[in-house]
């Protein structure tokens, strides 16, 4: 397996890790679209090394090619090697573009400061990071995901939370399945700091810590 991709992967992790720290009172969504959108750029890189070893991310006059030069690049390689995944690429890289172009008004615009970052706005960036992922290497996306730490589960609630944004009944089954989730499951002698009353994000992260594949195939069976 590609170890550069399984170390993104682990990257991938913290980063929804983060959004979901915070995504209560919304105080790291900016962090986690920003990082979103960075590793975007590396998968992005890490395929075209994949592609052709020799690749590089410099022009020929010792410059970085742009987030959009190596957009370009990606659709080459995708339209002379797997033509029917272009129309695809290139769907995916219409919202990519967006949101670059969002992510920049962040830093080199001080009257943009206090532009908001909504909650559907970081899932959908993640989601579509994810989607991406899967059709530049499909042969390897799928087992180094699932390999690292808890992203299977953190997937499994971006996609239902995508979910609800068209189908609002699903957010409360999701509350539901975690407000009933048993604490310390492993601890026999009901001692730790589980079994104390957190706030509604941190109970979140120990129950993805905990849950394992139990809590996900639970949330799996609302999409049935």
């Amino acid at each position: 397996m590609n170890q550069s991709l399984i170390y993104l992967m682990d990257e991938l992790c913290a980063g929804v890790e983060i959004y979901y720290t915070g995504r209560t009172g919304g105080q790291y969504l900016k962090t986690a679209f920003i990082l979103c959108d960075d590793y975007t750029e590396l998968v992005s890189k890490l395929f075209l090394l994949s592609d052709n070893p020799s690749w590089s991310d410099q022009n020929h006059n010792g410059r970085f090619k742009n987030y959009y030069e190596i957009m370009s690049e990606i659709q080459q390689v995708i339209k002379a090697k797997r033509p029917k995944d272009l129309p695809a690429i290139q769907d995916i890289h219409s919202s990519m573009k967006i949101r670059r172009d969002r992510r920049n008004d962040f830093f080199h615009s001080t009257h943009l400061l206090d532009l908001s970052v909504t909650h559907r706005i970081c899932v959908e960036a993640f989601c579509g990071l994810l989607d991406y992922g899967e059709l530049l290497f499909p042969a390897e996306w799928r087992s180094a995901l699932v390999n690292a730490r808890n992203l299977e589960t953190l997937e499994v609630l971006l996609r239902l939370e995508m979910l609800s944004f068209s189908d609002p009944s699903i957010q409360p089954k999701v509350n539901k399945i975690l407000a009933d989730w048993p604490r310390n499951t492993n601890n026999p002698c009901k001692k730790g700091v589980h079994l104390a009353i957190y706030p509604e994000d941190l109970h979140l992260r120990l129950c993805i810590t905990c849950g394992g594949k139990q809590l996900r195939d639970k949330l799996m069976s609302l999409f049935l």
